[in-house]
């Protein structure tokens, strides 16, 4: 970004980069692979950044790094249970590492992290109203690397960022759920068409009928909905 804007007319450009690159993206995935290129752009210096989506319990549920050092950063990060990420998620708020040689928060993933190139690191939660979702990082290979400027444009980043991942979300959830909804009805339908291929079969009355079928299921260590097919394809029960 051009470090001549005003902070505020560069946020306003890079977020509606942010928009566009977040929201045309189908899945949570690409979202996130998108926000961590994005950042590497907006922040001068790096070498690398990285976006992680955490659930509740702080279990990564979608990662993205833009370069083999930031992914083995990060990944020792969650291998340890320490580091300036998980810290920005878990206390919501904004880490600033001026030095990883001279940190003494995180000394086990500081010391395991003394072979990368990365001496430098911010990184900032993604958040909403309702929920903390993740955090944001930036990596350099500099001491010191990142200015006042830096921080508060990362720290504004983040929301709207934020807001634009819950998004995807929240629209990966829908689908996964209109799925598991199509499934649901299907199997549902699929019983009760083998329910009455049993009725007329063997002139049962539906109770009974669908009781047959749920005791074949259990003596056959087979599902219900699978042999639902199975009866209406012909075969017999």
């Amino acid at each position: 970004m051009d470090a001549d804007l005003p902070l505020a007319d560069e946020l306003a450009a890079l977020t509606a980069r942010l928009a566009d690159l977040l929201l045309t993206h189908d899945t949570v995935d690409e979202a996130v692979h998108a926000l961590a290129q994005a950042l590497v752009e907006a922040v001068p210096g790096t070498a690398g950044a990285g976006v992680s989506l955490m659930d509740t319990r702080g279990r990564r549920t979608s990662t993205a790094s833009t370069d083999p050092v930031v992914l083995d950063a990060d990944q020792l990060q969650y291998d340890l249970g320490q580091g300036p990420c998980l810290t920005a998620w878990a206390q919501q708020a904004t880490v600033n590492v001026e030095d990883t040689r001279t940190e003494t928060r995180w000394p086990a993933w500081t010391q395991a992290i003394a072979h990368l190139p990365l001496r430098s690191v911010i990184s900032s939660p993604l958040s909403t109203r309702d929920s903390a979702i993740g955090a944001l990082k930036v990596y350099s290979p500099t001491p010191a690397r990142f200015d006042a400027r830096a921080v508060r444009m990362i720290e504004l980043l983040a929301h709207p960022a934020a807001l634009m991942l819950a998004n995807a979300l929240a629209r990966d959830s829908a689908q996964r759920l209109s799925d598991g909804l199509i499934r649901a009805l299907g199997d549902r339908d699929a019983v009760r068409t083998a329910t009455g291929i049993l009725m007329e079969r063997f002139r049962l009355d539906r109770d009974l009928a669908l009781a047959t079928l749920i005791m074949t299921s259990r003596e056959r260590h087979e599902p219900l909905h699978q042999l639902s097919r199975e009866i209406i394809g012909g075969a017999e029960p």
